[in-house]
């Protein structure tokens, strides 16, 4: 052990030694270098180059242009007036200017000291710039996958996370609210599913900064979302970017006068649906069918059907409306940006506060940034400043609550006469909901700090060097209080907790850019390289108590409580601290020739202390090209076909994001008691927790991509098809092993063996189909199909054994499973589920036998049998086999219509929450939905089968928004300004009898106390307890002064 330990530190300190020796090496050359080319700009020569920059349609002045010279990165942007000024500028230059939505242009300088120059609108232009990571790139110039989605794209309506923002927007990229939860963040799968523990998400990358917390950052503050979707395109980023890598740009400051943006909107959320329990009277005559005769008798239980003293009859409440309520929405933004040529300035403040659908529930957050641009030295250094904070308050939801709200029988008040809560003494199922939502305290509150600076400069012409330094901070202070009086939290000991969490990441990125333009034809190429160190410290402590004397007493005052000495545990105070390292050489080449070929290699070499001794560091490869087809000499030239370009990317990239920072080590922790004679009571017990595994390695997911650019029609159709083909191997797993005491001394290990594989077809279709004087439609469709499959999860040393998933569960259920993970088989297929036939006449399921003759036991059904045979019969897949987008875009005069309309097609939803509330024998214990009537009265316990396995197909009318921009020409103060009024989740068309049919798609391992589990999270089971989905609707302004 204290030699593993040894060996772990001797690399960690070799990573760290190799990090600051590279560090000083690079600075010295930088200072080298700097001080060279300084004596060089004396020694330089040129012609200044002044003019106007215009917009074709109206003559107005274009501010915010850049102006640059070609193969270099010296340049600047014109003023309010569209004026601008360069120095130096040789006589054989060209030079270029750029505009979002506008044509580049390109002059040649040649004995001219004045150009003026007009650019023209082209929302389709193929000179876009995209960030690729580590810079940019024109989207003609593009080998692999990626999707950029401006700002003026966003979904519109109450997304103040910005992925909710870009849902239905990319194909392949899944975004999944499954509940109406406004603190619980989406879940996002790229391209399929990617792993089981090495972490599904992808990698977010804000201005540089690697690993920023998403939801830190305010959607108003974004200028473009990058989606780095191949491998080709996002092995740039190593062993971080196997789930691809979402790239975010905040908007920044341009040349020209200071300009003022304030946006507000308020909104009001309602259920979109929810369960269709039983009233009273309908309880009651369900009551009446299911018992028979024995239903006088049960109406006498005065605890269940009490006597309301205030009318004739029983009580009749809706529990749903108890705890449920209708949520408002105010978010206010605030942005002051402009500048000079030579330094722009943005500062912006948001806040929003939003009203959860549960009472009780909801948040508050305060997000400020700055970014600052500095250039100097004739525009050679260029240096980028980020600030950012963010702090939210939020107040959290148990979603156990919402369980019992659905539980609690119709026929019960919500409090006694005395004001006290009504409660049913005797039963383990029956509690309260008020009385818990009211006697919660659950509170979170996330403090981030963000700051950094990007410095470039271009040390000779073409010849860049850069220095990325960044730092963040995040605390989380959690804070949670169960009031013991309530008979649903009278057992627990540790009532008042409050914990304090902290991280702490420092990036250091050093790189080296060289760019040259040759040839006639636009012929270019570009070499980077760069290093990259990147740590991450994070410590917390907990502390909890219980048994107040008071209620009163909570998380405020721990040490007044008696359960520390009532009912000793050694949970009660917790701590921890760990540290990750990673070291990253990277490189890029890149080559366009003729405006006909395009080329990029990439190679990163990336070092992880989270891995084993004998393989902390990993090689990622990829390697992609590019023809425009439409640019040889041999295609034939008209208005039909505009553009073709083929791509072909191949590349690896690496996956640890899911596990902990020691999870190669063996590690000791508690275990169990002892008992100690001298002081005569159980202490507690030490000893190995975790196998080590000094082979513990990255996940690898090799990727290949096939892409199609196409524009028709002079560009007013547009679109993209890929075919991929994503293959896992050293498949991260929790195994079990034998633990003897010699090798192994707990029963599992973490380690390399599996398999996974997701093939998918990918189209982006859209453009202009009606343009007829003030009045434009444009339509997009975004779709993906993806297949899926487990190929692999056993090898010579480590066996998976059976893996079951999806448990079933309820009332007399247990160790039931509606999945298990099968080679050659999709993740979470239901291949363990009974084909129902029918209810037997004594209200037992029958269901398919062997020979296909009813049968009511399990190990007599064909699921059995064939599971036995080794080829389980496929019931239902929960993944869709596509999913599709259709947005749409209208625009007459002032106003302007847009909305979004998202399916899924294909999977298959396990109703296990439906199932539990239509069991006729339990109707005495909790409340059920009034489709039980369809039932037999005798069916009395629940049981697995198809009867419970529905369609999971949908389509959604995502948002949609009408706004209308108010004439302002004219006016000394506002330039802009804009009222409109929005909606979310409209309506959805469906067949699921569920809630919602849009569930979780997590789809990897359980965590207990950060440690990973055997247990795969449900994938299309519809458990339950899940918070509802919300219908909002929105009117706000833009203005800008």
């Amino acid at each position: 052990m204290m030699d593993q330990h040894l060996r772990f530190n001797h690399v960690l300190s070799s990573v760290s030694r190799a990090g600051q020796a590279m560090r000083r090496g690079l600075l010295f050359t930088l200072s080298l270098l700097l001080t060279m080319s300084i004596s060089q700009f004396a020694l330089a020569q040129g012609r200044d180059v002044t003019g106007t920059v215009k917009s074709t349609e109206d003559g107005s002045a274009l501010p915010g242009v850049t102006v640059q010279i070609k193969g270099t990165n010296r340049g600047t942007q014109s003023d309010s007036e569209g004026k601008y000024r360069l120095t130096g500028v040789p006589d054989n230059a060209t030079l270029v200017f750029s505009f979002i939505g506008l044509q580049s242009q390109e002059q040649a300088v040649g004995n001219r000291s004045v150009i003026d120059v007009q650019l023209t609108s082209d929302t389709k232009s193929l000179e876009e710039v995209v960030v690729v990571g580590y810079g940019t790139a024109k989207r003609k110039d593009l080998t692999g996958s990626v999707q950029q989605v401006t700002a003026r794209d966003f979904n519109p309506g109450v997304n103040p996370n910005p992925l909710q923002s870009i849902q239905g927007k990319v194909a392949g990229l899944t975004i999944t609210q499954p509940s109406g939860d406004p603190n619980r963040n989406p879940t996002v799968r790229l391209r399929g599913y990617t792993s089981l523990a090495g972490g599904s998400d992808p990698l977010y990358v804000v201005d540089g900064v690697i690993g920023v917390p998403i939801n830190t950052v305010a959607p108003e503050d974004i200028e473009t979302m990058d989606v780095l979707k191949d491998a080709s395109a996002a092995a740039i980023y190593g062993a971080r970017a196997a789930n691809g890598v979402i790239l975010i740009t905040t908007k920044r400051g341009r040349s020209g006068r200071t300009t003022v943006t304030f946006n507000n909107y308020a909104a009001v959320e309602t259920i979109s649906n929810q369960l269709d329990l039983l009233d009273a009277e309908g309880y009651r005559n369900e009551v009446r069918r299911i018992r028979g005769a024995n239903a006088d008798k049960d109406f006498q239980d005065q605890q269940k059907f009490p006597v309301n003293p205030q009318g004739a009859g029983g009580f009749n409440t809706n529990w749903q409306d108890q705890i449920f309520r209708t949520a408002y929405t105010n978010n206010h933004d605030l942005s002051v940006s402009g500048g000079s040529q030579t330094f722009s300035y943005r500062g912006s403040l948001n806040y929003i506060q939003r009203q959860g659908i549960m009472k009780n529930t909801g948040f508050n957050r305060l997000t400020g940034r700055i970014n600052l641009d500095q250039k100097a030295l004739d525009n050679r250094l260029n240096i980028q400043y980020n600030l950012s904070v963010s702090q939210q308050d939020g107040k959290l939801a148990e979603e156990n609550i919402i369980a019992r709200a659905i539980t609690f029988l119709p026929t019960l008040p919500v409090r006694n006469a005395d004001g006290s809560y009504y409660e049913v003494g005797g039963s383990f199922d029956l509690f309260n909901p008020v009385a818990m939502l009211e006697n919660l305290t659950w509170n979170r509150t996330n403090r981030t700090l963000i700051g950094g600076m990007n410095l470039r400069y271009e040390i000779l012409d073409g010849l860049t060097l850069g220095v990325n330094g960044q730092y963040r901070n995040e605390s989380i202070i959690e804070d949670r209080f169960e009031n013991n009086a309530i008979k649903a939290y009278q057992a627990t000991q540790r009532a008042a907790r409050r914990e304090l969490r902290q991280t702490g990441d420092r990036l250091l990125e050093l790189t080296a850019n060289y760019t040259r333009g040759f040839g006639t034809e636009n012929s270019n190429f570009s070499l980077l390289g760069g290093y990259s160190y990147q740590q991450i410290d994070a410590d917390g402590f907990g502390a909890a108590n219980g048994i107040f004397i008071d209620p009163t007493i909570s998380y405020y005052n721990l040490g007044l409580g008696a359960g520390t000495l009532i009912s000793p545990r050694n949970d009660y105070a917790t701590s921890y601290r760990n540290r990750v390292k990673f070291a990253s050489f990277f490189g890029r080449g890149t080559v366009n020739l003729n405006d006909k070929y395009n080329v990029t290699a990439t190679l990163r070499y990336d070092g992880s202390s989270k891995l084993g001794a004998n393989n902390k560091w990993g090689l990622f490869p990829s390697l992609a090209a590019g023809w425009t087809i439409t640019n040889e000499p041999f295609m034939p030239k008209g208005n039909t076909l505009n553009y073709l370009k083929l791509r072909v990317g191949w590349g690896q990239t690496g996956n640890t994001e899911g596990i902990g920072p020691y999870t190669s080590l063996q590690l000791y922790g508690p275990r169990g008691t002892y008992y100690d004679g001298s002081r005569g009571d159980f202490l507690p017990g030490y000893g190995i927790t975790q196998n080590a595994n000094p082979n513990l390695r990255w996940e690898v997911v090799e990727q290949t991509n096939i892409g199609l650019d196409f524009q028709m029609f002079n560009s007013r159709l547009t679109g993209t098809l890929e075919v991929f083909n994503k293959m896992t191997r050293d498949l991260l797993y929790v195994y079990t092993v034998p633990s003897d005491g010699v090798r192994y001394f707990t029963d599992n290990i973490l380690a390399n063996v599996g398999t996974m594989r997701n093939r998918g077809i990918e189209l982006s279709l859209g453009g202009d189909v009606l343009t007829k004087g003030d009045f434009v439609w444009n339509a997009r469709l975004v779709g993906s199909a993806i297949q899926n499959r487990i190929v692999s999860l056993r090898s010579d040393e480590f066996d998976s054994g059976l893996v079951r998933f999806n448990a079933f569960g309820g009332r007399g259920l247990s160790d039931v499973f509606a999945s298990i993970i099968w080679p050659g088989r999709p993740l979470g297929e239901f291949n363990n589920v009974p084909t129902f036939l029918s209810f037997a006449s004594d209200g037992a399921v029958q269901l398919q036998g062997r020979d296909g003759q009813p049968v009511t036991k399990y190990e007599d059904t064909d699921v059995a049998a064939r599971l036995q045979a080794g080829d389980p019969i496929p019931q239902g897949n929960p993944q869709p086999w596509l999913t599709a987008s259709f947005i749409n875009s209208f625009r007459y005069k002032n106003f302007d219509l847009n909305f979004q309309l998202r399916g899924v097609f294909g999977n298959k939803i396990l109703n296990n929450l439906r199932s539990n509330l239509m069991i006729p024998g339990s109707i005495l214990e909790t409340n059920m939905l009034r489709d039980i009537s369809s039932l037999p009265a005798n069916y009395g316990t629940n049981v697995l089968s198809t009867y419970w396995l529905e369609s999971g197909a949908f389509a959604r009318l995502d948002n949609f928004q009408i706004g209308y921009n108010v004439p302002v020409k004219g006016n000394k103060y506002i330039s802009n300004a804009r009222v409109y009024v929005s909606g979310n989740n409209l309506f959805v068309l469906t067949g699921y009898k569920g809630v919602d049919p849009e569930l979780e798609v997590r789809g990897d391992l359980r965590s207990e106390g950060g440690r990973l589990q055997r247990g795969v999270n449900n994938i299309g089971l519809d458990a339950g307890g899940i918070y509802p989905k919300t219908r909002a609707f929105q009117l706000g302004v833009n203005l800008t002064f």
